[in-house]
């Protein structure tokens, strides 16, 4: 399906400035990320924990176009996700793997192809690992905590090898060259405008999730 077009939705977006981040490298040189969001107002954790569930083949029609919606969640960004496994039924589940590809940054400069495990899916977190040649490259994991104003939503990225022969390489020698500065601050921005963009959507989307797999939203009808 194509990408929404720009300004599609007016979906409100938070900015990093208004995050909690912190940027730290361990000793082994591995790079970690970590966003403590504003709180997202009208979301539940049962909400997020089902749309982990479904993103990866529910279709929005939205006004009468027919969307992913990975893309609705961000349609500058997202390109697409998909699950990599031939044979499956149902929503997602620990074990399960997804193809993504996203872009992020002011002009689209960065990307980011990946095929992930998910290592965990419930009401209070949901994690994401990136393996290769056998090695963990990547962990991404939200985790969710439902208050009286919303839900409180924290993210880390760890990027790196924590053991294994191709440690000391990957650590010290590529990653200094792939996650620079302004690649870190673009990753964490696009990680806000995300996780921020649930309040303009999923809770009307997610009170329609008895249509099954392909939920109808007239905004202009149904508010």
């Amino acid at each position: 399906m194509e990408l929404p077009p720009p300004g599609a939705f007016d979906w409100s977006l938070r900015g990093l400035e208004e995050a909690e981040t912190v940027f730290t490298q361990s000793r082994d040189g591995r790079i970690i990320m970590e966003v403590r969001h504003p709180v997202v107002a009208g979301v539940t954790c049962e909400m997020v924990h089902w749309w982990f569930g479904v993103y990866a083949h529910l279709k929005l029609q939205i006004d009468g176009d027919v969307f992913d919606a990975f893309k609705v969640w961000h349609p500058r960004d997202h390109k697409y996700l998909r699950r990599a496994d031939a044979e499956w039924s149902g929503p997602l589940r620990p074990g399960d793997r997804v193809s993504l590809s996203e872009a992020y940054g002011p002009s689209q400069e960065y990307s980011n192809t990946e095929t992930v495990q998910i290592v965990r899916l419930d009401q209070q977190g949901f994690g994401l690992r990136a393996i290769r040649l056998g090695l963990t490259v990547a962990d991404l994991s939200y985790a969710f905590d439902d208050t009286p104003e919303g839900l409180e939503v924290s993210t880390r990225l760890c990027v790196g090898v924590a053991n294994g022969w191709a440690k000391t390489l990957i650590n010290q020698v590529f990653l200094p060259l792939l996650f620079d500065e302004k690649k870190t601050e673009a990753w964490m921005l696009h990680n806000v405008e995300e996780v921020s963009s649930w309040a303009s959507f999923l809770p009307e989307v997610f009170a329609r999730r008895e249509q099954g797999d392909f939920i109808v939203w007239d905004r202009d009808t149904e508010g």
